[in-house]
């Protein structure tokens, strides 16, 4: 559907190679769907983004002025879907087999990025010989007395003048535009970054967990590499909430996961992936062993006091534990050790189960 509202849609679908307007058209569209997603708090998923850019890529080649709303409007328009989708639809599967937009205009960033700088180097290295060759001609032409031959080293010269000061011109406008692109591999990296990570708690998101199970799930497939999966809910958390307020209950969320950093080893992935539910890989365990991981993080979630603006906070939290079978998807792995979780829940809270 967005194909009819975005010319350079098929260029970048295409990847054919893209002119210099075609460039600066796409710095100006990131630039502005940028700030519109940071301002609205739209979540910047690889969904989010790709359908983002084509809303703007339509208002900046129409050359239209939008307010927030009517922008909101023309999304509606392009794609009848919530503006701020964060799940892909779930045929598309953890490996998030969306067009890749994001990975295509960094791509786009990075080469033109290189192919700047080479430029600007060139440009500066071809001042040089022409600062060197005016000094030899102003030289040659202190020595020679002929008069027809003087006007027209003096023509030589102010030629080669003007060169140079177009070149120096030309040079500032490309590292005015390199600064730009340079600015613009950021924003398109942290598109990248953010897509992947809970802005709460600096975790990874469920999506990027989800494509990390996945991996493991084949790995143990065809390697036989063994790894724990375990969920675990922080108990009554609603009620911290409700007491404590909010900002206390995101600040425990946030100590939790510098719990989960903390303690755990560098291979495991840590992330949030609900209100108050977290979830961690450790590779190369089995279900007791994941179960040893469990119980630590039970013990010192338990033990700890989270400190909180106004008040001392006390939580505890209750887990499931599962190992990875032979013939496991990520619905069954989760279904198992979602079944683990509840059976904690209900045996009384603060605790650890297991089902191999």
């Amino acid at each position: 559907m967005a194909k009819q509202y975005c010319s350079l849609y098929e260029k970048l679908e295409k990847e054919t190679k893209l002119t210099k307007e075609d460039i600066k058209k796409i710095m100006n569209i990131v630039r502005k769907q940028m700030n519109f997603m940071i301002k609205n708090n739209i979540v910047i998923t690889p969904k989010n983004y790709e359908r983002w850019f084509y809303v703007f890529c339509n208002i900046v080649e129409n050359n239209k002025e939008l307010n927030d709303l009517e922008i909101l409007g023309l999304f509606k328009e392009m794609f009848d879907a919530p503006y701020d989708e964060i799940k892909e639809k779930a045929e598309e599967g953890a490996e998030v087999k969306q067009k890749g937009m994001v990975k295509k205009l960094v791509r786009i960033a990075d080469i033109i990025e290189q192919k700047l700088y080479e430029v600007i180097n060139t440009i500066d290295t071809h001042n040089e010989s022409i600062e060197h060759h005016q000094e030899e001609i102003q030289s040659e032409s202190d020595l020679i007395s002929d008069e027809k031959i003087q006007p027209i080293l003096k023509k030589i010269l102010e030629e080669l003048e003007m060169l140079r000061r177009e070149n120096d011109l030309l040079t500032k406008e490309l590292r005015k535009y390199h600064a730009d692109v340079v600015r613009l591999q950021g924003e398109l990296m942290t598109a990248r970054t953010e897509a992947e990570i809970d802005f709460l708690t600096g975790l990874v998101n469920r999506r990027r967990f989800e494509r990390a199970l996945l991996e493991m799930i084949n790995d143990y497939q065809t390697r036989g590499y063994p790894f724990a999966l375990i969920l675990f809910d922080l108990d009554n958390f609603k009620q911290i909430n409700d007491r404590y307020g909010h900002p206390a209950g995101d600040q425990v969320l946030k100590e939790i996961a510098l719990i989960l950093k903390t303690f755990l080893r560098a291979n495991n992935i840590a992330a949030r992936i609900g209100g108050e539910e977290f979830a961690v890989l450790v590779p190369g365990a089995t279900a007791r062993e994941g179960e040893i991981v469990a119980n630590r993080l039970r013990q010192t979630i338990a033990n700890r006091t989270f400190n909180t603006l106004e008040d001392e906070v006390r939580a505890t939290a209750s887990f499931g534990v599962t190992g990875v079978r032979k013939d496991d998807t990520i619905d069954t792995i989760f279904a198992r050790v979602d079944k683990a979780l509840y059976e904690a829940k209900n045996n009384g809270k603060n605790q650890v189960v297991v089902i191999e």
